[in-house]
Formats: structure tokens, sequence, C-alpha cells
């Protein structure tokens, strides 16, 4: 069984997805699937959709934008990649998802 690691003792290699766990600006503890992007590791254009982005850090060296580090909710739309705003403060692997081998049921489907 997966458990939680504090942030203070360990960070996740980056982009790999995870669930992260933090408390909201209302006070309650919140859990969602997330990436997190350690400092100069990722090029802006390559994460992050030109309407969206911050602006990133200016790398003259090499001539790119990195992707503003921190934690970034996981999206299914590609390039749409939202900062959280709170602070994280434990994650944890995913776990494996199920097996494909069964069909969903009419029921749950509707």
């Amino acid at each position: 069984m997966n458990q939680w690691i504090s942030v203070n003792d360990q960070l996740p290699d980056t982009r790999k997805r995870v669930l992260v766990s933090f408390i909201t600006s209302s006070g309650k503890r919140w859990a969602t699937c997330a990436e997190y992007i350690a400092p100069r590791t990722v090029p802006e254009d390559e994460y992050m959709d030109e309407e969206y982005t911050d602006g990133g850090e200016y790398d003259e060296e090499n001539d790119c934008y990195w992707t503003t580090s921190g934690w970034y909710e996981f999206n299914y739309e590609p390039e749409t990649n939202w900062r959280l705003g709170e602070k994280v403060t434990h994650w944890m692997p995913l776990p494996k998802a199920p097996e494909a081998t069964e069909q969903p049921s009419e029921a749950a489907a509707e």
C-alpha cells in the first residue's frame, strides 16, 4: 500500500504523475493528481500552452524559457497545465490501474 510522503522529505521525479495533498484556502484538506516540475528542467514551450503561460524563467545561454517550478494539476488536455496555488504538503505514487479485462456494465455507462 502506498504511503503519503512529505514534500519536506522527498519530491517525485519531474513530470511523474502522483497524487498530492494540500490544504485549500478554506482550510480543507484536498487531494488531486498532479506533476512536479523541478527548476530549469522542462522547456516552457514543451509544457505550457502559449495562452496560459506565466512567462517562465528565461535562460539566455540556451535561449529558452523554463517552465516555472512547482506543482501542476494534471489535465487530460495536452499543454493545459494549471499551476497549483496551494502549498502541496504530501504526495504518493498513483496506484496501478485495474486490469482491462472486463467490459463496463450498461448501468455504469449511463
